[in-house]
Order: C-alpha cells, then structure tokens, then sequence
C-alpha cells in the first residue's frame, strides 16, 4: 500500500466545510468521526475519497473535491449532504495528520458497486434526516408482496379468478366501473347500490375525529378520497338528486367531526375537496332554481370552518333577475323573523343576522332591486352596527358625502368597543379625501394614527403624506419633541394639520418619555448614527428598558461602519449571552453573531484579536463539546494543521 495524499483537500477550512454541509451536519459527523464510524478508508485513482460509514446498517459513502468545490455521494436515505460525508472527509484530515497510509481502492470495490446501484434513491427527499430510525424493510416488503400475489394469481383456475373477482366487487362496488363492469344506467335506480356504498363511506370517514402531533411527526388524518370517487361516479351517472341529499349528510357529519378534532385545519380541508363536487351536482340535479340557490346559500350561513368549496363558483352561475329576485323574497323573510343573538357589545352581537342580510342584498343587487338592496343597508346599519358595509355602498354609489357621516357615526360608537372596525371604517375615510386629494386632512388622520401608536410604519406613513401635503418639516419637529417629551400637540398654534374631528386614544405604553425604542428605530431609518448610539446608551441605562438581541443587532449592524469597536462589542456581548444558556440551539445562535463580529475584526485589520478572543472563547467552554465544534468553523485555518 502506498501513501496517498490528495493535496485539493489540505487546506480544507471550517468555514468550506460549514458552506458545504451546514453547522448542523457538521455537528453530527464530527461525532461519528470521533466515535469512530468510519471504516475502511480508501482512495478511488481519480482522487475521491471512500468509506464505510456505520449507520443503521454500513453505508458506502464517497466524497471528491472539483474545483474546489466539495461533493459526496451515500447509499443512506438522506437526499443532501449527509452526516457520513463530513465524516469522511474529517476521517481523512485525521489520518493525514497522522501521517498514515491510505490505500487505493480496487476498481471493483463492492462500495463502488452500490453507489452506483443507489441512483434509484434520489428521489427520496422527503426521508426522516436522521437515517437510524427509518425503517428500510417496508418497501422491500411491499415489492415482495406484490411479487407473492403475482406468482399466485398466474396459480389460479379461470373458476377460482372468477369467484374471486366476483367476492371483491360485492365487498367493493365501487370498483364496478373502473374494472368496466358498472351498469350504464340514466337515472335513480342503477345507482342504489352506489348510493350505499358511498354513504357507508361518509359515515365511516367522518367517524373519527382528526389529530396531529407536530413534535413527534404523529397523526391522523381522515382519507375523504372513496367519498370523493363515489360522488363523482353518482354525478357522472346522472345521479345528481342523491349527491345533493348525501351532500347534506358529508356536510353535518364533516362539521361534527371537525369540532372533535386536533389538528392545523388538515381534516376540514379533506372535506372541502369534496364539496365541489356536490356544488357542480346542485346545479344539475332536479331543484327548481330557486330552490338550488336557496339551498347553496344556506349551505354558506352554516359553514364556520371554510367547507364549502365551490360555493362561489356555484353563486356565479347564470340564473335569472326573476330568480334572484325570489330569492332576495325568501330571505328578506328569514331575515324579518330572526332574533339577535344575547351577546350585547361584542363582535359576535349580530353575527348570524350580518350573515343573512349580506346575502338577501347580494340577491336583491343581482335581481336588480338595488335601491332596495342600498336601502336595507341603511336599516342594517342602524339595527346592527354593520357600518362598513354600508359605506362601501354608499362609496360605490359615488355617495361619498354620505359615507364620511357614516363614518366618523361608526368611529364614535366602535372607537373603544371595537377598534379593528373602527379602523377599517378610518381607513375608508382616508382613501376618500386620497382620492379628492385632500393631503392635509390624509396626513392629520395619519398624524392621529402616529399619536396614539407611534411606531417607525406610522412615522413613514405620517412622512408621505405631510410631504404631499408640503408640511413635512414643521410635522417632524412636532412628532420628534413629542417623542422625546411626550407632549402632544393638541390645541399648538405652530401645528399645520387640521383637526379630524376623531377623540384619540393613546395605547398604554411600558416606558415613560422618551420613546426610545421608536427614536432609535427613525434615528436608523434616517441614517443618524450618532443619535442611534445616544438613544440606545439611555435605553440601557433605564432599570425597567427591554430589549433584546433583535434590537441590539439592529443597533450594531447600523453604526457597524462608523463605530466598528462599539458594534463589535454589542456582537460579542450578544453571543456570549447565547453561550450561557447552555443550549445547543443557542450556540447556533451565538455563531451568528460572532461571524458578524469577524467581519468587523477583519475591516478593522485585527484579526490577530479575533484569534486570541476565539482561543479565549473556547478554552472557558472547553467542556462544550458541540460550542467549540461549532468555534472550530469560525477560525478561519485549514482543518489540517500544518
């Protein structure tokens, strides 16, 4: 055997490594170097590397280096690059150093053989990462069941085929047409047997409740897939009528199963993949037209959890202004005997009834009954509170003087009840007068908006729309002293914007003035360095401030080019808070800020103190292992010392 030295790979550093594979590969393949996991070392003559890595079971795994850019290739599930790779590659720095002898690998070397026997694996991306828990034998199984039932159908009579064939299709009708033995029939009758079938599959799909475990990849979800084929096989029979009714069953059960269940929405969405098929059926089955609307609307009034899919496309069909029209007649008469719902000043106070009432006007609208349909607007409003759909009427109407005394009527009555629609209702307002381009009444409800939530968006918003309005400096001086005071500049005669009429309503703050937060943020936005550093310095010195590492990030990486000292310092403090948690996690975390704090070191030509400070860093948490794997990439020297 002789020494076999690939010189492409000697300067290898930690920093090529983490870009390669990443700080979490690296992490667990130095581990199984270390443990080690690596057999067999050897050198293809082309100059790749190649290795059993143990796993689960061994895996072949080969590394080569072109051009200076890393690649590798494993017969482990994983799709990128994998643990067993980097602990090739630190496998073979190791025995360098070593000065050991690594032989070249026979050209018929059995790895060789299964790496390229491994080319039917790569589409396996979505493979658990962690290979040692997968489960390799459930495909092999399946392939070697279907070769079992292969082998004992060619066994079979022609008598014994038949009576099998006929068991299944009496336990599954549902195959009838697919296998072509589906009775072509026009009407009810041929689909009974259907009809059962499928409504056993609704009862039984829906019968039990959907869960889902994220932290331990675990679940259930239910398969609504033979309910879909079903109802698509009675729609294409011309069994429309039973689709509807069996609609109705899918939809009460569906929403029953779904109050029962635990999960990120996957059950509810199972059954709205299926409700278009029973809209495409509403509109052939044998219902007056009236009736089919009336029937699609209710369906609408009872979906709480987004079931019904297809209900739009459904409501866009063509039916006639008559039709309509006796729609809006049935509905305007649901309307008049329904009761409020007992819940007094909240959202939900007239919930139901909103419902209802923006149907009936959605139908008077298409039966051309549009007075009619503004009218009730009107009476809605005045009964529930449903202000912001009447001032997009009024709006649409071209009424906008009318839509301003909604608003500021709606204002006042949700300004401290409900103020997402109070907003809505003041956002409407804003865009009238954007609209008459009245700027500095936009600016002063954008002023408004600034006063009782200042944030760097209000401040930019605030911004705009004074410079249109051409008052932007005197608008400025006033936001910045009341920031940096907390005085308001209700009733000053140097205020240049009018009055909006609105009471305002300051959000309860955490701090006293100044503002800090929000000064340092515009001091950032306006690229004043020096009054980013001022504004932070007393941020810090206030005994209750928060602030975490987001906003002293934000700090250093804006006074980096100025104040690299200070920013480097901020990094350093950062990363080292992460470092005492004591949390792997946190150690990526750590990492981050230290390679910004390099970058400065490098600017400032001191790199010499970024190794003594890294050394230092790393000898005091010697005894943490995956920190100072992780300090190992950031030192910027070949993984093989000279």
């Amino acid at each position: 055997m002789r020494k076999h030295t690939n010189k492409k790979m000697h300067d290898l550093t930690w920093d090529d490594l983490e870009a390669w594979a990443g700080t979490k590969i690296i992490s667990r393949g130095t581990s199984y170097q270390k443990s080690g996991y690596v057999r067999d070392l050897a050198v293809i003559r082309t100059g790749s590397l190649l290795a059993w890595v143990r796993g689960t079971e061994n895996y072949a795994t080969t590394v080569s280096m072109e051009r200076k850019r890393l690649s590798s290739d494993c017969t482990c599930p994983y799709g990128g690059t994998c643990k067993h790779a980097v602990a090739v590659v630190l496998e073979y720095l190791d025995q360098l150093q070593k000065n050991a002898t690594i032989p070249v690998a026979e050209e018929d070397d059995e790895r060789l053989i299964l790496l390229e026997d491994e080319s039917a694996l790569d589409d396996d991306d979505d493979l658990p990462e962690d290979d040692e828990d997968y489960d390799f034998s459930i495909e092999d199984d399946l392939q070697s069941t279907r070769a079992d039932v292969a082998s004992s159908i060619k066994k079979k009579s022609k008598k014994e085929l038949e009576t099998m064939l006929s068991g299944i299709l009496k336990d599954h009708p549902e195959l009838t047409k697919e296998l072509g033995f589906a009775p072509r029939t026009s009407g009810k009758k041929g689909c009974d047997v259907l009809v059962k079938a499928v409504t056993k599959a609704i009862v039984v799909t829906s019968g039990k409740p959907g869960w889902r475990n994220y932290w331990k990849h675990t679940g259930y979800t239910p398969d609504y897939s033979p309910v879909r084929k079903g109802l698509q096989q009675l729609l294409d029979e011309r069994c429309a009528d039973d689709v509807v009714r069996m609609g109705e069953k899918l939809f009460v059960r569906g929403k029953e199963q779904i109050e029962q269940s635990d999960d990120e929405g996957e059950t509810a969405d199972e059954i709205a993949r299926t409700m278009p098929i029973v809209f495409k059926a509403l509109a052939k089955c044998s219902l007056a037209d009236t009736d089919k609307l009336e029937r699609a609307v209710d369906l609408g009034l009872r979906d709480e959890y987004g079931l019904c899919r297809g209900l739009d496309e459904f409501l866009h069909r063509t039916f006639g202004k008559k039709t309509w029209s006796d729609l809006a007649d049935r509905l305007l008469a649901r309307l008049k005997n329904m009761k409020p719902d007992r819940q007094e000043d909240t959202f939900f106070r007239f919930y139901r009834r909103d419902n209802l009432s923006d149907e009936v006007v959605r139908a008077l609208e298409n039966a051309g009954r549009t007075e009619e349909a503004l009218s009730l607007c009107f009476q809605e409003a005045e009964f529930t509170g449903s202000y912001e759909r009447l001032v997009r009427k009024l709006r649409k109407a071209g009424r906008t003087a009318e839509a301003e005394e909604w608003i500021r009527k709606g204002m006042k009555e949700f300004k401290g009840k409900l103020p997402g629609i109070a907003s809505s209702l003041k956002n409407a307002l804003r865009e009238i007068r954007q609209q008459k381009k009245d700027w500095p009444f936009v600016a002063a409800l954008r002023a408004d908006d600034f006063f009782e939530d200042p944030c760097l968006k209000a401040f930019e918003d605030l911004q705009k729309a004074s410079e249109k309005a051409k008052v932007w400096p005197k608008v400025r001086n006033v936001c910045m002293t009341f920031l940096e005071t907390g005085v308001h500049p209700n009733g000053k005669s140097d205020w240049p914007l009018p009055d909006t009429g609105f009471e305002m309503r300051e959000k309860p703050r955490r701090e006293k003035p100044p503002f800090t937060d929000v000064l340092i943020d515009i001091a950032i936005h306006e690229k004043r360095i020096d009054d980013v550093l001022h504004w932070y310095d007393i941020q810090k010195q206030r005994a209750n401030a928060w602030f975490g590492s987001h906003r002293d990030d934000e700090v250093a990486t804006a006074i980096a080019q100025k104040y690299p000292e200070r920013a480097i310092a901020i990094w350093k403090k950062i990363a080292e808070s992460y470092i005492a948690q004591t949390n792997v996690g946190a150690y990526g975390e750590a990492v981050t800020y230290l390679k910004k704090a390099r970058k400065a070191f490098d600017g400032l030509g001191k790199l010499a103190d970024w190794t003594s400070y890294l050394a230092c860093l790393t000898e005091a948490n010697k005894r943490k292992t995956r920190l100072v794997q992780m300090l190992n990439v950031l030192t910027g020297k070949p993984i093989l010392s000279k």
